[in-house]
């Protein structure tokens, strides 16, 4: 799923964590400061409006997601249900599309909905629609488990996944785990930001998080490329 829509899905439900957990998680909006600081370690400009939303929906994002250990664990049948759910829906939905093709008349009709914006039809729809949906899927079957156990520390990940993602979609360097690149330090100052916690005391270290998001860089540049092309037509 990009990056940019899952954003709005991660306010989590108060009623599943802790109060420890809350009391812990920053939650006043970030303010220009702390927006520049970050900006300057990913050597962006911090004139540039759009790298500058994005990581504030980021930091946002990251601050929304709470710790999966310290929530009662489900049963790998109701952990699995809803996933299966989505990847049902996305496998419907991405042939319902792809059959639309051979309307022409209701397919014209379709992707002239205002909300989709000025786009050339073919290619919004094969560089970004059908990729999104075909990222959700694979979310989806990459979150089943097959055995209960300790979960893994799915918000780590999570956080470090997004400042991956603004850094190949904006910064002009490339992103890299050696110690003199600027990656690890954004990373770090990213994560500190959206948990208030240092990445300095015991298990807090990101540096596993760090070459596992790295992984991602080819797909995240692909997908940043593709997004700048649509918003240019």
């Amino acid at each position: 799923m990009d990056l940019e829509s899952a954003i709005q899905e991660e306010i989590p439900d108060p009623a599943c964590a802790s109060k420890s957990d809350l009391s812990l998680m920053p939650t006043e909006f970030p303010d220009d400061g702390t927006i520049d600081e970050l900006l300057r370690l990913a050597g962006v400009s911090t004139d540039r409006s759009a790298p500058r939303r994005w990581l504030e929906s980021a930091l946002v994002a990251a601050r929304g997601t709470f710790e999966p250990r310290r929530v009662p664990q489900p049963s790998p049948a109701k952990h699995n249900a809803p996933l299966d759910k989505i990847e049902r829906a996305s496998n419907r939905l991405i042939a319902a599309l792809k059959r639309l093709r051979s309307h022409p008349h209701a397919y014209a009709s379709f992707w002239r909905f205002a909300a989709f914006g000025p786009v050339y039809v073919g290619e919004f729809e094969r560089a970004s629609v059908i990729p999104t949906l075909t990222h959700i899927r694979g979310a989806a079957r990459e979150a089943r488990v097959s055995r209960t156990g300790r979960p893994r520390n799915y918000r780590k990940q999570h956080i470090v996944d997004l400042a991956l993602a603004f850094c190949a979609r904006f910064s002009p360097k490339k992103p890299s785990s050696d110690a003199n690149n600027f990656f690890p330090a954004f990373a770090e100052r990213f994560f500190e930001l959206a948990t208030g916690s240092s990445v300095e005391g015991k298990g807090h270290g990101i540096g596993r998080q760090v070459k596992v998001a790295l992984k991602r860089l080819p797909v995240e540049m692909e997908r940043g490329a593709l997004l700048n092309q649509t918003q240019l037509k």
